[in-house]
């Protein structure tokens, strides 16, 4: 790559491979040693670029580094990533990078530029953030590049072996200028072509590993699972409320509710009941009639989740009703808990509404307490639970009023105040409860809904322990509130036998194991938490605010870009463009009536005689102009051609010319010229006319196109001879 053309493909190819390397780092997939290791060649590499010098090692350094580092790759797919899969992905990362320290041949740029190729494409699969969007598009374009320039280089090289050939330098800057713009016409109509081709199925992308699901919202929760999610601020989920318009500071306090759970074994909470399958009409479930009495507290909503590896589908309070994509929706009515049949690594996007309405305290408080063997499941406690904590909770409502609600409230108030909040060193062993209470006082929402639970069971208050989301953080340039991974809460909800209007028609029935198992009762919210502990970092940068947006678009637009969506969106712009082209027929007809009524109007004011010598005048005009017309046509169809120079004219015979000696067997060379080609035409000596009227046409063709004078006189009536003598006789191709 000595030439100017092949250095600037050189550094081409390395700043693809780079962004093709950046864009998978930017995954977080890979292992921080092998992104280090992997950044550090390539820094190693551009490095040497800028200075000039070329990678002098041979394939023998290349194939002993391959033998060195297999127990590195055993090492990897056994100890460190645990999965041979990932131990892949490490070592053709690490191999990429190693290669541009070796000499590369052609074959070698090709299989380089493959790969950062294959590596945007995993990137691609294993996020939906906004960072990739960008370097997809900086890859996109240095990749157009690169191939331009090396299809020049091809080109240079082919050029160099023919003799006589010295090329110019080419101009670098007008041929990267034209690159961005083919660049930005290959992503112009590559858009074009996504959002157009028909959707065939659902718009899901390749399933993440099982283990990147998202912990804490799975049938099955150990003490401290949630905790391992809270360290995670990267955004799990775009909320959009759609009505009513609600202040952030309001948002703030309303839990999203994903994953109930009802029976605790001492280290875990878990739910043994199977959920019912329901299909939906269009991707919609009604999971509960009518609102409460307070209609005012509805909320609508869309949610954007990214792919966490979870089925289940969050929601504020009391859900009414989903909207979804999916034909069939599970829903548990024990816990509440909405999911989809199967685990989705690919992120969703929902609507739904729910009723936000509580009963006041004092309904609570006048409520009968629920008892009976028919809450059992929410009364289950640890066959070896410590007897400290049922002394515990007795103690702590000793004071406290009679009935459920304030009790609850007791038990609330006193975790809050005599335990802290953390996420590390979290209380273990084989009760992490009691160790928790009587032992080690701090831990995070976990414990703190657990202990509440447990304690207000050993009260016969029947509770279930729920999983989900707290707080968010309002983005004003896309309208929705981010939630984010630091956001995830633990919190408990006390079932109360008040009155609801039956939410499944039919009127209402008797019974307390009806009113349990269809929600004829209150499940109130109850947060053992301390205050403010689990709200999410609001420190959002303007810069931070606008990837987010980024992100949230590619998802919603690419990512769950599905055949549903897509037929909205045709649906939209066919009543668009339909509205504004009937209004623009509409308008255009009134003006046409209204021009015609003037017409009539002064027709019918004109005299007689006026009004047929305007006729005449316009059959007149009208023979005119059609017999212009054909004149032309007729002669030589003579308008393009007339509005040609005789220099212009001279190179259009002359390339006609070219073609009817392409047709005899003979094509001219890029490098040759019209006296060269005279030559070789001699040499083949196919026979004196041919010869004869190439010659008189190529010195008809040199006067008209390079003479000081201008002229194609006789030029085509010697191009139409040379036409007659080549299709008369095929020329001889000479060995």
């Amino acid at each position: 790559m000595g030439s100017r053309l092949g250095r600037y493909f050189e550094g081409l190819l390395l700043l693809l491979l780079a962004t093709g390397f950046a864009t998978l780092a930017t995954t977080g997939r890979l292992a921080w040693p092998v992104a280090a290791c992997a950044a550090g060649l390539y820094a190693v590499r551009g490095a040497a670029f800028w200075r000039g010098a070329a990678p002098n090692l041979g394939a023998r350094w290349w194939a002993l580094g391959l033998v060195l580092y297999a127990p590195l790759f055993a090492l990897d797919g056994t100890l460190y990533s645990h999965s041979f899969m990932q131990a892949s992905l490490d070592f053709v990362v690490l191999a990429g990078a190693a290669k541009l320290l070796f000499r590369v041949n052609r074959r070698d740029e090709m299989t380089l530029g493959v790969l950062a190729f294959l590596e945007v494409l995993t990137a691609a699969l294993l996020t939906v953030s906004g960072t990739f969007f960008l370097l997809f598009l900086l890859f996109l374009a240095l990749l157009v590049a690169t191939l331009v320039a090396h299809e020049m280089r091809q080109a240079e090289a082919a050029a160099n072996a023919a003799p006589a050939w010295n090329p110019a330098p080419p101009p670098r800057g007008p041929l990267l200028r034209f690159s961005l713009l083919m660049g930005a016409a290959v992503a112009v109509c590559g858009a074009g072509i996504f959002f157009l081709l028909p959707r065939t199925a659902l718009g899901e992308w390749m399933s993440r590993p099982s283990g990147s699901a998202l912990t804490g919202f799975s049938d099955q929760v150990r003490l401290g699972a949630v905790a391992q999610l809270q360290r995670d601020n990267q955004p799990v989920m775009h909320i959009r409320l759609l009505q009513p318009v609600m202040d952030p500071q309001v948002f703030q306090r309303i839990p999203w509710r994903g994953r109930g759970l009802t029976e605790f074994d001492g280290q875990r909470w878990f739910s043994p009941d199977v959920p019912s399958l329901f299909a939906t009409q269009g991707g919609s479930l009604a999971v509960a009639g009518g609102p409460g009495e307070d209609a005012s507290q509805l909320v609508r909503y869309q949610v954007t989740l990214a792919p966490m590896g979870t089925p289940v589908l969050f929601f504020p309070a009391r859900l009414l009703r989903a909207s979804t994509r999916y034909p069939v929706l599970a829903w548990d009515r024990a816990t509440a808990t909405l999911a989809t049949p199967g685990g989705d690594f690919s992120g969703t996007s929902y609507a739904g509404v729910s009723d936000l309405s509580e009963p006041a305290p004092e309904v609570l408080r006048a409520t009968p307490a629920a008892r009976g063997y028919e809450y059992g499941q929410y009364l289950q406690l640890p066959s070896d639970l410590d007897p400290r904590v049922a002394a515990l909770a007795r103690s702590i409502v000793a004071h406290a009023g009679g009935d459920d609600y304030d009790r609850m409230q007791a038990l609330s108030d006193y975790l809050q105040t005599h335990y802290q909040y953390t996420l590390d060193d979290l209380p273990q062993g084989e009760h992490p409860l009691s160790t928790f209470l009587f032992d080690q006082p701090a831990a995070d929402c976990e414990y703190f809904a657990s202990a509440l639970a447990v304690m207000a069971r050993t009260l016969d208050i029947p509770t279930r322990v729920v999983n989900g989301f707290a707080g968010g953080e309002y983005n004003p340039l896309t309208g929705e509130y981010v939630v984010r991974g630091s956001g995830a809460h633990s919190w408990v909800e006390a079932y109360f036998p008040t009155r609801r209007p039956n939410p499944y028609g039919g009127g209402l029935q008797r019974g307390r194991r009806y009113e349990l198992r269809y929600g004829r009762g209150s499940w109130v919210a109850f947060d053992a938490t301390p205050a403010g502990a689990s709200a999410a970092s609001s420190n959002w940068l303007g810069s931070g605010m606008v990837m987010d947006a980024l992100s949230s678009y590619w998802q919603e637009w690419v990512v769950n870009y599905d055949w549903l969506r897509q037929a909205r969106l045709a649906g939209a712009l066919q009543n668009g463009l339909g509205g504004s082209a009937g209004a623009l027929w509409q308008g255009a007809g009134d003006a046409a009536g209204a021009a015609r009524d003037r017409m009539k109007n002064a027709w019918a004011a004109w005299p007689a005689v006026l009004r047929w010598g305007a006729l005449l005048l316009l059959a007149a005009f009208a023979a005119a102009c059609a017999g212009l017309l054909r004149r032309q046509w007729r002669h030589g169809r003579g308008w393009r051609r007339r509005e040609r120079t005789p220099r212009q004219q001279a190179s259009v015979a002359y390339r006609k010319f070219l073609g009817c000696l392409k047709h005899a067997g003979l094509a001219k060379p890029p490098a040759h010229t019209a006296q060269e080609l005279l030559a070789e035409l001699q040499r083949r000596n196919p026979g004196p006319p041919l010869a004869e009227a190439a010659a008189a046409f190529v010195a008809r063709y040199e006067r008209a196109r390079f003479g000081p004078e201008a002229s194609d006189d006789g030029l085509m009536a010697e191009l139409r001879r040379v036409r007659r003598l080549a299709h008369r006789l095929p020329l001889t191709v000479q060995r």
